[in-house]
């Protein structure tokens, strides 16, 4: 650099510069190599450093362009201005790029020769031979004091200048070379560093077995090797074309549980890369939501193995990220070992899913083995036993060490040759389906079995059989037992009569089941009394067991059951031995009517003897609830035909009177015309009011009867003070009380309020007033009203004829009356509707009374 200045200086002396300016301009130089020196090898301090060193020396501005990579525009890096009130203007018209191909910079970067345009002069930055960008320097013309023209640079000044944007190219090219250098060694370091901690992913990944586990990892080891904030891993489900989160790091549970099912329709970045199966690089906009921290800048990436997409990963940072070649290079290298790894995890879970599916399979087969209800065995073609299992050994009595490897001993040696010939068929492929033997017990007893046998090839060796047997005994039983019933049914449904059934149902068991056999029936009394008999005994003799076991049965409904009973035994009302009995009670919806024994000496009964006892009791109970009700429905019909007769009577009554009365009352006015009295025609229509009154009361009473029947009688509860509407039912009855001369007095609690049904209330006031005025024989009437223990009470007090005691259980039903319906009318309805509006209105109606001295009703309701 000393040989360039030395070199320079000529050349200004050429020009004419004198010493003192060529000091000066020496020392500038100097000056300028030891900051350009001092610049810490950093491309904007150098160029900020020149700036500084030309203005204001050699010019008011400057301003230092740089080239583009693509080399087609000039970027203004640094600038300098020395006047204030001009900088503003200065840096607005620096500030835009210009274009490195036109006008005077491109000629100064074509030749490399400063270029001057009046005032400003441009000078190329040069280095190494190449052009890195230009220098322009602006003078302001100074005040005009003589006449000689305005020259803004000198020669020797324009050379100075040069010698400084030669040094400042060559302090630029020396700081680009370092800052390149230092790049490539800190790319380096990245690279190795990105190595080892791939390395140590992969090593991690290698030793994952599940997917959760590579999910883990990538997002724990992959987060810290790609320098991210945060990130998730996807994993496709083909049955539903989304993708579900399978781990995500540094998200918000909202955002997680947002994020936890992505449609691949969308334009949701993993749906983007896992639908082109390429790299989706956002260096704006944030690919993962909700992140805790903001996330300018995110890639999202296919994980791929076999060409087959099986997720997404994504990596977000947390500040605005360019993803160069290498770094992407880097993170799809990271994204391949996930996905290598989460096909060795799946293809190492089907692995483990297939062999527990083989040894799950191989334990089922065992259990089920084990666990057959039905006897398993493996025998050879000649009969020798290779398996036992464990329902053999229940049903036939031996154990698998004594039959295994001996000939099958449970087909008794009359069978056996017929037995031999069904295994060598099977050994030829014959399926024997159900075939019936008649086997034995390990001790003696016979067993009645069906056989199903077939054909197996093991993996080495001779054909063998497989035999699975089935205990049918029981099921023969079974049969039998239900061949029994049906006939048991037939006979049972041949008779409505309570007295045939009876007799039917003693003889049913006679003599297949049982020697004797016993109906037993409850009277009203709560007694016991047998009412049929077969199979032998005395006449009006009890059959045992007797009747203690039976009041037993009958009070516990529970049946009894007792085998090979001694001489001794007190319930042994027969000579001649033991006996085995069965008493079991006779039910039907939930009531106990009786008792059905059976009796045997033959033989102890079991458990399947008590449930076919049982049946068969059930049947018979239902034959004989069945005759009941036929009986009830004879009666039922005579009822109805006494009350048609009765309401016929009753209906017709009134009508008759009310013809009478209205047929005097015409004639009475025909005869009279206008003189008619009217005191007579108010009596008249007195009669006729009553008449009417009583029959519409009547027709009521049958239409209540029809609402209730059908389950449509409708409450409309209202605010009520009861009181006040038993003081208006009085009042309604008051002319009626003082023509039959019954004195009527009320005691009313004062504000009875409650929520009630006031018509039909008015309905049962009227009714329990009606009938003592009825029965009262003019005898006071005393209605009470007060409240007791929070609920309304209601009393109707008579002096009257009273109720006979056997009659007060059905005074409430429907068609019931206590007295004769020759002496005081009406259907026997009134009570049984009173009792079912206060029942409706969750209350309760009773009475007490005693014959000829009167009656009291009490009515309750709920109150408040």
């Amino acid at each position: 650099m000393t040989m360039v200045a030395t070199s320079r200086l000529g050349e200004a002396r050429h020009f004419g510069a004198h010493a003192p300016e060529i000091e000066e301009r020496l020392a500038l130089l100097a000056e300028a190599s030891r900051v350009l020196a001092d610049a810490s090898l950093e491309p904007p301090a150098v160029m900020e450093r020149l700036c500084g060193l030309v203005v204001p020396l050699l010019g008011t501005a400057c301003a230092l362009r740089l080239l583009s990579e693509d080399g087609l525009w000039l970027r203004t890096v640094a600038s300098a201005s020395s006047a204030p009130e001009s900088r503003v203007r200065f840096q607005a018209l620096i500030s835009q790029r210009m274009r490195a191909d036109e006008g005077v910079a491109a000629e100064v970067l074509d030749t490399g020769e400063a270029q001057r345009v009046e005032a400003v002069l441009v000078l190329p930055l040069r280095a190494r031979g190449r052009a890195m960008g230009t220098l322009t320097v602006w003078r302001d013309a100074p005040e005009p004091r003589t006449s000689e023209p305005f020259e803004p640079f000198d020669p020797g000044e324009q050379l100075l200048l040069q010698e400084l944007a030669d040094r400042a190219a060559m302090a630029l090219d020396v700081a680009r070379a370092y800052a390149a250098e230092r790049q490539a060694r800190q790319a380096a370091e990245v690279a190795a560093g990105r190595l080892s901690r791939l390395q140590h992913v992969t090593a991690e990944l290698s030793e994952a077995l599940t997917a959760a586990r590579v999910a883990e990892v990538v997002l724990e080891q992959g987060l810290a090797v790609a320098d991210a904030t945060g990130g998730g891993l996807w994993l496709v489900d083909p049955d539903t074309a989304r993708v579900t989160l399978l781990r995500c790091a540094g998200c918000t549970p909202d955002a997680e549980e947002r994020l936890r099912r992505v449609p691949l329709t969308g334009e949701a970045p993993a749906a983007r890369c896992l639908r082109d199966l390429r790299p989706v690089w956002l260096e704006r906009g944030d690919a993962l939501e909700g992140m805790k921290k903001p996330a300018p800048s995110s890639a999202c990436l296919p994980l791929v193995a076999d060409g087959r997409a099986l997720g997404a990963l994504v990596f977000a940072f947390s500040v605005p990220h360019g993803f160069d070649e290498d770094e992407r290079a880097f993170l799809q290298l990271v994204a391949h070992h996930a996905a290598q790894a989460l096909s060795r995890a799946r293809l190492l879970e089907r692995e483990q899913r297939a062999r527990a599916a083989l040894r799950e399979a191989h334990q089922t087969l065992e259990a089920i083995i084990q666990a057959s209800p039905a006897a398993i065995m493996l025998l050879d073609p000649d009969g020798t036993v290779r398996l036992w299992n464990p329902a053999a050994e229940r049903m036939l009595g031996w154990t698998a060490e004594e039959v295994t490897g001996k000939v099958l001993p449970a087909v008794p040696p009359e069978h056996w040759d017929a037995f031999r010939h069904s295994l060598e068929r099977a050994t030829r492929g014959t399926v024997l389906d159900g075939a019936h033997l008649a086997g034995r017990r390990r001790d003696g007893s016979a067993v009645q079995l069906a056989v199903w046998t077939g054909r197996v090839h093991p993996a080495n060796g001779p054909p063998q059989c497989l035999s699975m047997m089935v205990d049918i005994t029981e099921r023969q039983r079974g049969e039998a037992a239900q061949r029994f019933l049906a006939e048991a049914g037939g006979v049972l449904a041949g008779s409505l009569e309570e007295e045939e059934t009876l007799e039917r149902v003693a003889h049913l068991a006679v003599p297949a089941y049982a020697e004797t056999c016993g109906v037993f029936l409850e009277d009203e009394s709560g007694g016991v009394r047998c009412v049929a008999t077969a199979g032998g005994g005395e006449p009006g003799e009890v059959p045992p067991p007797g009747l203690a076991v039976v009041m037993r049965v009958i009070q516990s409904g529970r049946p009894e059951t007792r085998s090979g009973l001694s001489d001794g035994d007190p319930t042994s009302a027969r000579a001649g031995g033991t006996f085995a009995y069965l008493c079991v009670p006779l039910q039907v919806r939930g009531h106990t009517l009786g008792a059905l024994t059976f009796v045997t000496s033959k033989r102890a009964y079991d458990a399947q003897d008590l449930a076919l006892a049982q049946e068969l009791a059930r049947r018979a109970a239902l034959a004989l609830d069945n005759a009941s009700l036929y009986r009830d429905a004879r009666q039922a019909i005579r009822l109805r035909e006494e009350f048609l007769s009765i309401a016929s009577h009753e209906l017709k009554t009134p009508i008759s009177a009310l013809v009478l009365q209205v047929q005097s009352l015409m004639a009475g006015l025909a005869r009279s015309g206008a003189q008619f009295d009217p005191e007579r025609l108010r009596r008249g229509l007195e009669r006729v009011d009553r008449q009417v009154k009583r029959q519409t009361l009547l027709v009521n009473d049958l239409l209540d009867v029809s609402r209730l029947s059908a389950g449509k009688l409708e409450l409309v509860l209202v605010p009520l003070e009861l009181g006040a509407l038993v003081r208006e039912v009085a009042e309604r009855f008051e002319p009626e009380f003082a023509r039959s001369g019954t004195p009527l007095e009320l005691s009313l609690a004062p504000e009875v309020r409650g929520q009630w049904d006031r018509l039909r209330l008015d309905q049962v006031l009227t009714n329990l007033m009606s009938n003592a005025l009825k029965y009262g024989r003019g005898n006071p009437v005393r209605v009470e009203l007060d409240v007791v223990e929070g609920r309304a009470r209601l009393r109707v007090k008579d002096g009257g004829i009273g109720i006979a005691r056997e009659h007060l259980p059905r005074l409430f039903h429907r068609f019931e009356r206590a007295v004769s319906e020759r002496n005081y009318g009406g259907f026997g309805l009134g009570l049984w509707i009173a009792r079912q509006i206060v029942e409706a209105m969750g209350g309760y109606i009773e009475v007490d009374s005693v014959l000829g001295e009167g009656s009291t009703f009490r009515v309750e309701l709920p109150h408040g």
